[in-house]
């Protein structure tokens, strides 16, 4: 059974996910300094076969007041949460990562791709 189990909807998600991430992004994102996450999740559960919720993440590196890092996550669990696989799919400056969320298609290829491979890795490790 292949580990894609809508591609259209699991594209529509991504894409969803990093609109929300982008708007967020551009609302609250300071150049330096720390800031709470800004998160967008959504379900896998019919996307990726026995996956949950994929939450992507933006966060700062560290906990330095000037810290200028900042880095975006791509996590997928099983439908337990008893496991999750995350993967960085960026790391660099604010304006940076903004620039990148400007650039839509490429960081949903990007994504996709991390959470395939997370979720193909629980898979083969049959972690729960």
């Amino acid at each position: 059974m292949p580990i894609v189990q809508d591609e259209r909807k699991l594209q529509q998600a991504i894409g969803a996910a990093l609109l929300t991430l982008s708007e967020r992004a551009r609302a609250s994102l300071p150049d330096t300094g720390g800031f709470a996450p800004i998160l967008a999740r959504f379900s896998c559960d019919s996307l990726l076969q026995n996956m949950g919720e994929a939450e992507l993440k933006i966060a700062p590196v560290g906990g330095d007041a000037n810290a200028k890092e900042r880095f975006l996550e791509a996590k997928v669990a099983t439908r337990s949460a008893g496991s999750h696989s995350a993967e960085w799919v960026f790391y660099g400056s604010s304006a940076a990562l903004k620039a990148l969320l400007q650039n839509l298609p490429h960081l949903q290829a990007k994504v996709r791709a991390t959470l395939v491979a997370g979720a193909e890795s629980l898979l083969r490790n049959e972690l729960p």
